[in-house]
């Protein structure tokens, strides 16, 4: 039986660590903006920096990590600790060779782009940093593939840990390289006339090539230290089975990845039909909800992965559904009240976060109302991590490909729909629902396939939460026109402790298990 105390341990862990990356991260976005931008020069940046964060997406923390933890796992379990590591070995040798390769012909294709006489200075920046960056790719698609590899075995926050590393070296040189290249000191706080553009780039992505040089450096001592570094004799590069089956799971979810960006292109043009406010404003909408999601889910969706892929190594499915049951009941635990709280405080987070220089009144009306939509599919969002995790843990990609080719077209029709009589809100609501359904579809395949009521169990917990966080909006919005005369941050304070506090009661008063569970890890970590 899984134990929800185990869950939660590992959980916080890892959920701390991304915690403080992305405030390091956010950070760097400021420094970022400050001393770049938001000319071509940003631009330039943001187009290079792109190309090695989608090989990063695709083939190190994305597809290639998430069936490498079941290859992995169910290979320890079943062939013993020497024949994980060679399997392994073998998936590094060759996933280092292909992103030679797939790093080789980008920089080639820019230097030749490069050659073009057509493009705007912003082209030109990009395109003459590219090899440059690309490099990076390399280095942190196999940190990617190292760090799956620490989580099969059951290694969580030391290989986070060295994700923090990129946005300590770009950190470091924006304080102190990047204004070497600017026409006068450029303290903080005080505006920076750029002059090098070229150097300053160059620099960037020189920070970028170390960090990830470092990162598998670390990894590798990790791995060491675990007994699992690869190793490279004949067998394992000829072992043309684990290729297979890599290239065989791989596929399915690289069609569904490519069919979710089409999804997302098309979001972005209808955007732009509904009006000029209607793009950005899904944007740092977007940005505010999934924030809580990169904290909470991908530490739930990593951890699960792992644990359900042990369980299903051994064939012991009950025990999987039971694990996967309780790690969902946390994780809706967590985010439907905190949908509930978003969709409540909407207009006051936009403002808090973005109302400043150019950013004024129409847009954070704009921005608030796609947030509202967009709040309660959080829930959604976040529990996406583990319905994957429970096909990919036993090596099943089709599925939830072809579940997510089939809510993507849906996702589309329903934009057509909702977006003239809620303009931007409208293709939040269609992400939303489409997300719900691509969870239900899941949900029900994998409750039939191993005869369980997880679906039905769900529903319920699901409701359950609902009316527990009713109370919570209520107080919150009878409470919102005695204070709307105080500064921002403080209105925020107020309706956060409140809201906290009257779900909190209420979740005691009908005694909910997590909330007795996360109380009482409270409770050991201060003895």
């Amino acid at each position: 039986m899984a134990n929800l105390g185990s869950i939660i341990k590992k959980v916080t862990g890892l959920a701390g660590v991304t915690f403080a990356s992305r405030v390091l991260g956010f950070f760097r976005e400021i420094l970022t903006a400050h001393f770049l931008g938001g000319g071509s020069v940003a631009a330039a940046w943001e187009f290079a920096f792109t190309l090695p964060n989608l090989c990063r997406r695709v083939f190190g923390e994305g597809l290639l990590a998430q069936v490498l933890v079941p290859v992995v796992t169910h290979a320890a379990e079943n062939e013993g600790k020497e024949a994980a590591r060679k399997k392994f070995s073998t998936i590094f040798f060759y996933s280092g060779i292909s992103l030679s390769l797939i790093t080789i012909l980008v920089s080639l294709a820019s230097m030749v782009l490069l050659e073009v006489k057509v493009w705007d200075q912003h082209w030109r920046l990009g395109l003459q940093i590219v090899p440059l960056v690309m490099p990076y790719s390399i280095f942190i698609c196999l940190v990617g593939i190292c760090t799956a590899l620490m989580n099969s075995l059951r290694s969580y926050v030391l290989p986070a840990l060295a994700s923090l590393l990129l946005n300590v070296f770009l950190v470091i040189t924006l304080l102190f390289i990047v204004p070497q290249f600017t026409g006068k000191t450029a303290a903080w706080g005080e505006f920076a006339i750029l002059q090098d553009h070229t150097k300053i780039l160059s620099s960037l992505s020189i920070a970028v090539l170390l960090s990830g040089i470092a990162e598998l450096v670390l990894l590798f001592l990790m791995m060491k230290k675990a007994g699992m570094m690869p190793v490279f004799p004949k067998a394992v590069i000829k072992d043309k089975g684990t290729v297979r089956e890599i290239v065989l799971l791989i596929l399915p979810g690289l069609a569904g990845a490519l069919t979710y960006q089409l999804g997302v292109i098309c979001d972005r043009s209808m955007a732009m039909m509904v009006g000029d406010y209607a793009l950005p404003a899904l944007n740092y909408s977007e940005r505010l909800t999934y924030l809580p999601i990169g904290v909470i889910a991908v530490s739930f969706g990593t951890v699960s992965l792992t644990e359900m892929s042990v369980l299903a190594a051994k064939g012991e499915y009950c025990a999987m559904k039971d694990m996967l049951k309780k790690a969902m009941d946390l994780l809706l635990f967590l985010t439907i009240p905190l949908a509930a709280f978003v969709f409540i405080t909407a207009d006051d987070l936009i403002r808090f976060c973005f109302m400043r220089g150019k950013f004024g009144e129409t847009e954070a009306v704009h921005a608030a109302l796609a947030l509202k939509y967009y709040a309660w599919g959080i829930p959604a969002f976040a529990a996406m991590k583990l319905s994957l995790a429970a096909f990919y843990s036993r090596k099943e990609t089709k599925t939830p490909m072809l579940a997510a080719i089939c809510c993507i077209v849906l996702n589309i029709l329903l934009n057509f729909i909702l977006m003239h009589p809620l303009k931007q809100g409208g293709i939040a609501l269609a992400t939303v629902i489409c997300s719900y359904i691509n969870n239900l579809i899941l949900l029900f395949l994998f409750s039939r396939n191993i005869q369980s009521g997880l679906l039905k169990e769900t529903a319920k917990t699901t409701g359950k939460f609902l009316l527990l966080s009713v109370p919570a909006l209520l107080a919150v919005y009878y409470t919102a026109p005695f204070v709307k005369e105080l500064p921002l941050f403080f209105v925020l304070g107020i309706k956060s402790i409140l809201f906290g506090m009257v779900f909190l009661v209420f979740a005691l008063l009908f005694r909910i298990e997590e909330v007795k569970s996360v109380l009482k890890k409270v409770r050991n970590r201060k003895k």
